[in-house]
């Protein structure tokens, strides 16, 4: 079931996704011993999160399967999640994705060049990429989502591919920077995709991240998790996680902690790979109670405010068609 009649069920408290899913292995480590850390989601819907035993990265399990996540992205996730309705993208979601492409085009400004080759793994509706093209640099996205794809291409004439990263087919050494930007949490094989635009990279050039901090403690622990998102890093874990796919750590902690800026090895240069933390998530999520936190009103309150977001911003930004 997609569109708008799963996006309402997915809001519903203690009713489970549709997905089946697989239990899998770490995809840091490979280890399969896990504990579980909560079992319910930011929306109060079974959702369980278990921690690595060996390395500390947080995932869903079971896992959703390729397919699953791929049909997820490509029809349901923007109006899940933006309330995207007919392809186009509401205001609020255009207006927050112009600062906060702004906001990574001031912060990468000293790893570009005149005229850098640029790649952007999940470019969304297209404000970045608008950006750097207007500054003069050679832009490329890739965008899983047929509906924002479309809109960026339409409205800003975007070079984007609609396609996984797994099946985009890009020569080796052919960008000067990558950027994922809150990519990595959504992806099954988080490693795997840090190796391929690894791949990608030129030898001189740099590979930006940012993931949501899962070390953070500004929300309520039930709001850490949802399906979107189905693994949890920490600095440590990105670390590992870009070391365990032949990358160095350059730069990075701001603005948020797993904020990073990584580079390849040097022609000759010999891996350092720090061994993932042993401890677990110290948020000690399993402990809460969901009927605590359902009394509290709290998750009732976040779906008002995102109804109330969504009922002003019903106007469409754009007529592209």
């Amino acid at each position: 079931m997609h569109g708008i009649a799963a996006a309402l069920l997915s809001h519903v408290p203690l009713v489970a996704y549709p997905y089946r899913g697989e239990n899998c292995a770490c995809n840091l480590c490979g280890g399969t011993a896990a504990t579980v850390v909560c079992r319910y989601d930011r929306r109060l819907k079974p959702l369980t999160t278990v921690s690595c035993d060996g390395c500390g990265l947080m995932r869903t399990d079971p896992m959703p399967s390729e397919e699953e996540l791929g049909l997820y992205y490509a029809s349901s996730y923007r109006l899940d999640y933006q309330f995207a309705r007919n392809g186009t993208p509401p205001r609020l979601h255009l207006k927050r994705s112009r600062a906060e492409a702004t906001a990574r085009f001031a912060l990468l400004g000293d790893y570009l060049a005149s005229g850098s080759r640029i790649l952007d793994l999940g470019s969304g509706s297209g404000e970045f990429l608008d950006i750097l093209a207007k500054a003069g640099h050679r832009a490329t996205g890739i965008e899983p989502g047929r509906d924002f794809a479309r809109y960026a291409r339409a409205a800003y004439g975007a070079d984007v591919i609609e396609s996984s990263w797994q099946a985009a087919d890009l020569p080796a050494a052919s960008f000067d920077l990558i950027s994922a930007q809150h990519v990595l949490e959504h992806l099954r094989e988080p490693v795997d995709a840090l190796r391929r635009l690894a791949h990608w990279l030129t030898q001189d050039g740099f590979i930006h991240v940012e993931v949501p901090n899962a070390a953070a403690t500004r929300h309520d622990p039930l709001q850490q998790f949802h399906f979107a998102h189905v693994h949890h890093f920490t600095p440590d874990t990105l670390v590992a996680a870009a070391e365990r796919a032949g990358l160095v750590f350059h730069a990075g902690g701001y603005p948020s902690p797993t904020t990073m800026i990584f580079r390849k090895l040097a022609p000759g240069e010999t891996p350092v790979r720090r061994a993932p933390p042993q401890a677990r998530s110290q948020l000690r999520l399993g402990t809460l109670s969901p009927g605590r936190y359902l009394l509290s009103g709290r998750w009732a309150m976040n779906a008002i405010n995102r109804a109330r977001r969504f009922l002003q911003d019903s106007g469409q930004a754009s007529t592209v068609s």
